[in-house]
């Protein structure tokens, strides 16, 4: 039975936290390390990952002394994972099903071609706690897919190796949004890894509250939107030479928002980044 390393960062939602973690101590797959990244909290973090930890010798701890954002912390977690493969899971979204991991292990060891990760279907939990199921379902081209943006594979969900990880380089300290699929568009585009997309609905995502996703209806938010889009243009420009109708559509897809948002949002940095994307 292999080791699987679950890839936690947090960052002030010790309220969220012991959620997140009650999830994945309960999957049906024990042989397991959670491997949590604390971003430097202020909020009761610590307390609440010692009184899981002195129960539980699965859970290790790490604090950033200095806050170094998303992908410092999931390098910092890829850095200290010793498991053959690898989940990834927010700190405030759950676990649903608990053979996920099992299942997710049969499939891999199941696979005979370059397969690079496995994602699932979710469900949808908005802050009426209504809730809405999403079956992701492989679509005709993965490469054009990542490539235009993401919308089918969700972080929590996501099954890999540690053997990927390493060949991807981890997580891209440059980029200020977008991180999880850059990484898998890496994966897929450049490496030319394989997919699988489970029906399964294995994780309940809370898409609700300003602590638990970045917002995006600010002008702060909505310009590393701009500089994040121009750095994937930047980055995967030989693969957009031919993928030519994904860069146009990244192009008018953020224009379309740029304009939308114009009188909201009048800001000079705004512009200036504006037109070095359409430049790019």
């Amino acid at each position: 039975m292999k080791l699987i390393s679950v890839n936690i960062t947090t960052y002030n939602r010790s309220h969220l936290l012991a959620r997140c973690l009650d999830s994945v101590l309960s999957q049906s797959y024990k042989n397991i390390e959670v491997v949590i990244v604390d971003d430097c909290s202020t909020d009761e973090t610590t307390q609440i990952v010692k009184s899981y930890s002195d129960k539980d010798d699965r859970v290790k701890y790490i604090k950033h002394e200095l806050n170094k954002g998303n992908a410092g912390s999931r390098n910092t977690a890829m850095d200290h994972c010793s498991g053959f493969y690898v989940a990834f899971m927010d700190d405030d979204d759950e676990w649903i099903d608990i053979h996920k991991l099992q299942k997710q292990v049969d499939l891999f060891e199941g696979s005979t071609g370059k397969l690079g990760m496995i994602c699932t279907s979710v469900r949808l939990m908005d802050q009426n706690k209504n809730t809405r199921d999403k079956l992701i379902v492989k679509p005709d081209n993965v490469k054009s897919m990542i490539l235009k943006g993401n919308g089918y594979i969700y972080s929590p969900t996501v099954f890999t190796s540690k053997k990927v990880m390493d060949e991807v380089g981890g997580f891209d300290l440059t980029l200020p949004r977008g991180i999880d699929s850059d990484f898998y568009r890496v994966a897929i585009v450049k490496l030319n890894y394989d997919i699988i997309f489970m029906k399964d609905i294995t994780t309940l995502i809370h898409e609700y509250g300003n602590d638990r996703i970045t917002p995006t209806d600010s002008a702060n938010a909505f310009c590393k939107d701009i500089i994040g889009n121009r750095i994937c243009l930047e980055k995967f420009k030989d693969e957009f030479k031919v993928f030519w109708r994904e860069k146009y559509y990244r192009k008018a897809n953020i224009l379309f928002r740029f304009c939308k948002n114009i009188i909201k949002f009048r800001e000079k940095r705004l512009f200036i980044e504006m037109y070095k994307l359409l430049k790019s």
